[in-house]
């Protein structure tokens, strides 16, 4: 770590004073708009020299101290979007897109290029959720609080980088998440309409086949289009999720083994399946010649698989074994939905005459 005064040169003869900041392996100069002029008394230039040795010491003390409440100067003076821009630029999880969203999403309600550190309030940080779930963004649902969540993240990492003191979103509350994190947003099938479609011919055989196979596995596109035939071993399929790369081990029904058709080799994909949209496209025309009036994604088929499971009698920790979820605190939702369920079922009882 340095911190050097230097003495820049300008064309007309004057001197400009900088800071040459070394530290933690980053080189970054601070000008501290200090002239030293020719035509400056001896007295004024040592004044001047004076000032600008002055801040040089505070920086090197800001630097060396090991209390975080000292943030030098041209680290508040950072770029927040910049910052930003390379925080997505460097960034490997799964969810990038929702990164990349949420920063566009801040580009929208900033109005501005450019934002200093400085300025990231807790206010404005509270504006900007506001922002989010208002309609002005063009959000809905889950939305907001998805774009929220990977904010957070980014300044969370400015805080651990050292650019801010303390974390300006750490007493922002998101006010009705928990109510819609806890409800089943996609619609789920039934065993009577999961029969519907094993009967129904599909435009695309291999969608028809992938996607029954995920209502009776819960696997998502990403594992499916992965899948190989070293995966299933006597009945099971041992394969980690693409998403947050828990494993599963689960024995496959008798429905799942039936789509599978004849193994192949090992390393061969199981399904030969086309893009997302044809995926899409064929999926809405095979449940309209059924008449199933839901709308069903393909993602659908991991929620009926868990609300399968929770109506023959698993428990929410089986259920979320099975899933590859971390805890049960993201299968709660399908245990709310099956609750609906049971609770419109006994609403429909017939009534009796006395």
């Amino acid at each position: 770590m340095s911190v050097k005064l230097r003495l820049r040169t300008l064309k007309n003869g004057d001197k400009s004073a900088m800071l040459d900041i070394y530290h933690n392996g980053e080189r970054n100069y601070e000008f501290l708009k200090i002239y030293i002029r020719k035509k400056d008394s001896s007295d004024t230039k040592k004044e001047k020299k004076l000032l600008a040795e002055n801040i040089r010491n505070k920086r090197e003390l800001e630097l060396s101290s090991n209390d975080y409440d000292f943030i030098p100067s041209f680290k508040k003076k950072v770029d927040f979007i910049s910052y930003f821009q390379h925080y997505l630029e460097n960034y490997t999880k799964k969810d990038i897109r929702k990164v990349r969203y949420a920063l566009e999403k801040f580009k929208v309600f900033i109005k501005v290029r450019k934002i200093s550190f400085q300025k990231i309030t807790p206010t404005l940080c509270e504006e900007f959720k506001d922002f989010l779930i208002s309609p002005d963004s063009g959000l809905s649902g889950e939305t907001p609080y998805d774009y929220w969540k990977r904010f957070k993240g980014v300044i969370k990492q400015a805080k651990t980088e050292g650019i801010l003191i303390k974390n300006p979103c750490e007493d922002i509350t998101f006010k009705g998440y928990q109510k819609f994190n806890t409800q089943l947003r996609k619609q789920v099938l039934t065993a009577d309409e999961l029969q519907l479609l094993a009967k129904e011919d599909c435009g695309n055989k291999e969608v028809k086949r992938a996607f029954i196979f995920a209502c009776f596995t819960g696997l998502g596109i990403a594992e499916i289009r992965k899948l190989k035939w070293s995966k299933i071993v006597n009945g099971k399929i041992k394969i980690y999720r693409e998403k947050n790369g828990q494993q599963i081990i689960n024995d496959l029904p008798e429905a799942a083994i039936n789509v599978l058709g004849e193994p192949l080799t090992p390393e061969e994909n199981i399904f030969a399946l086309p893009s997302d949209v044809a995926i899409s496209k064929n999926l809405k025309r095979w449940i309209a010649k059924t008449g199933i009036e839901k709308n069903i994604s393909f993602y659908c088929g991991r929620h009926t698989f868990a609300c399968l499971l929770l109506m023959n009698g698993a428990n929410l920790k089986t259920v979320a074994d099975c899933l590859g979820h971390s805890s049960t605190r993201h299968t709660l939702k399908y245990l709310n939905y099956v609750d609906d369920l049971k609770t419109d079922a006994i609403k429909n009882l017939p009534s009796l005459q006395f």
